[in-house]
């Protein structure tokens, strides 16, 4: 009987130490998670029409931002974010070529599919943007526990002071 209030009470305040400090966090964990796995799967369609672009060393340019993008997301959120913006605008002109070359019907077909991650990319980033404002509300909300004690950090986002 006394076992179980213990574990009861445990599992009470682990509860409610999560719903008040921990979700907002888990949640930028999970959106993040998503857009890691769309931006990777983006980027194995763009590594089959790279090959097609007769510029080179833009092709050479492009697959290097996404090698350090890649690299970056180990490190950090904030490195991840950066890195995804400076590898976001280099694309939009290698869109515009790829948009002007002339395709087969295969390349046509992976370009649609580029494009429509593009697309779930772009919400992705919206939820992420909405789900870090929140994480970092919650900072300034309890900054004696979830800075001080926790050692958590504001996150940066889309759209704030990098593009």
């Amino acid at each position: 009987m006394i076992i179980s209030l213990i574990v009861f009470t445990l599992f009470i305040i682990g509860y409610i130490i999560y719903a008040v400090y921990l979700k907002e966090y888990i949640d930028v964990t999970i959106v993040y998670k998503s857009l890691r796995k769309l931006l990777a799967s983006r980027d194995v369609m763009l590594l089959k029409i790279i090959p097609d672009i007769e510029d080179k060393r833009y092709a050479e340019k492009i697959l290097n931002l996404i090698s350090d993008r890649n690299e970056a997301s180990k490190t950090s959120y904030d490195d991840a974010i950066r890195a995804d913006i400076a590898l976001h605008n280099e694309l939009k002109k290698l869109y515009d070529i790829v948009n002007k070359m002339d395709k087969n019907e295969l390349q046509s077909e992976i370009f649609k599919k580029v494009i429509d991650y593009e697309k779930r990319i772009k919400l992705a980033r919206v939820r992420y943007t909405e789900v870090v404002s929140k994480y970092n509300m919650g900072l300034t909300v309890h900054p004696k526990v979830c800075i001080k004690l926790l050692r958590m950090k504001p996150l940066e986002m889309y759209g704030s002071k990098n593009k």
